[in-house]
């Protein structure tokens, strides 16, 4: 039952979320100027998710609010965010708006990763964290189609935001009454001060690489299709879900080869290589023909999520609910990820035009397939 419920709450969460994933660059642009000062605002939501999870290990926040408690007050917070989006309309206001809403996601996220972790055998860890990206990927399918049409219709990026703000309704009602009240009240600190292994030190590198790679491809690529090549937000959105069509198809089957026939280790390295060499293109390639690069973003795809449901298994099996100073330091890597990424765009933005990110963003992800090879196989 915990289980359904947690899928339930991270479906919603995430869709909530993902509305807005691909439009939140260019609404930010507008306020602040232009694409070259977007890094400074995620870079100002990255220290905010931040500090929010050093937050909840530093004071055990978990311990003495409780996981129920703490998840409704986030969840407030993400939809009061929301509504702030959808009706006001003081940039100021908007922007802080913005950073409360990427913090509270930051934090539902880690406290629903926590509950399953406590709910999961290290057997099946492969079945069940590929299931949950698969149920959590689902979300994020069909959002980019929503909200390009959304947009396109209504030519406000606030209808957006509110269509935000209804679809996290659901989480609110699963924390608020569906929740057990006992779920993860405590944890076990002092098990979550041991020193982090070689291989775990591998595997959370690769997942900063992939929050970096997220980073990149849900703030920068939107632009570059819209703005550079002329793309519709319809388009844009048709595009963006034939993309993410590899995250609910293949993760879950893949989870399931990592448990009962290979280890995470090929599936890893395979998918690096494929996202390495599919990114490469993007830089350089000016068709204007959607379905060029739906297939070419599709592959990008397909690497990275067998980059994201390997690394997900492997570190969930070397790891138990208790270890919140292990699993915490992987959620952090999300907004390290975007805080480095923030700055580091926001410089090479003044000194190279905006497709060339790409390229570097391709030889960094083949660059990786160097820490993939040195993990120790869980097989």
């Amino acid at each position: 039952m915990i289980k359904r419920q947690i899928f339930f709450a991270g479906f919603f969460l995430t869709f909530s979320a993902a509305l807005s994933y691909y439009v939140n660059s260019s609404f930010l642009s507008q306020l602040v100027g232009g694409a070259k000062w977007l890094g400074l605002i995620y870079a100002a939501a990255a220290i905010g998710g931040g500090g929010l999870i050093l937050s909840l290990a530093r004071f055990h926040l978990i311990e003495k609010i409780g996981w129920r408690r703490l998840g409704c007050w986030l969840g407030l917070i993400l939809a009061g965010g929301y509504l702030s989006l959808s009706f006001i309309s003081l940039s100021t206001v908007q922007l802080v708006s913005f950073i409360f809403v990427y913090a509270a996601i930051v934090g539902l996220s880690l406290l629903l990763d926590l509950a399953l972790e406590q709910a999961s055998r290290d057997a099946a860890t492969g079945r069940i964290r590929g299931g949950y990206l698969t149920v959590i990927n689902a979300a994020v399918l069909f959002a980019p189609l929503v909200s390009g049409a959304t947009l396109d219709y209504f030519k406000d990026f606030r209808f957006i935001y509110f269509l935000c703000f209804i679809a996290s309704l659901p989480l609110l009602y699963q924390f608020f009454f569906k929740f057990d009240r006992s779920v993860l009240m405590t944890v076990n600190f002092a098990a979550s001060k041991k020193l982090i292994a070689p291989n775990l030190r591998r595997i959370l590198k690769l997942d900063f690489l992939l929050n970096l790679f997220y980073f990149v491809m849900v703030i920068y690529l939107p632009l570059h299709l819209h703005n550079n090549l002329g793309f519709s937000w319809e388009k844009i959105g048709l595009i963006f879900t034939i993309m993410l069509v590899p995250f609910v198809l293949i993760e879950y089957p893949l989870g399931w080869l990592a448990d009962k026939r290979w280890g995470e280790k090929e599936i890893l390295t395979a998918g690096l290589m494929v996202a390495g060499l599919a990114t490469l293109p993007i830089a350089w390639l000016t068709s204007t023909n959607w379905l060029i690069w739906a297939g070419l973003l599709f592959l990008t795809r397909v690497g990275a999520s067998a980059w994201e449901s390997m690394k997900e298994t492997y570190l969930f099996k070397h790891v138990t609910a208790g270890d919140i100073d292990v699993i915490g330091r992987s959620r952090l890597l999300a907004p390290a990820s975007y805080l480095v990424g923030s700055l580091a765009t926001f410089l090479l933005l003044k000194i190279i035009p905006l497709p060339q990110l790409f390229t570097i963003l391709a030889l960094i992800i083949l660059a990786s397939v160097l820490i993939s090879r040195r993990l120790l196989d869980t097989r």
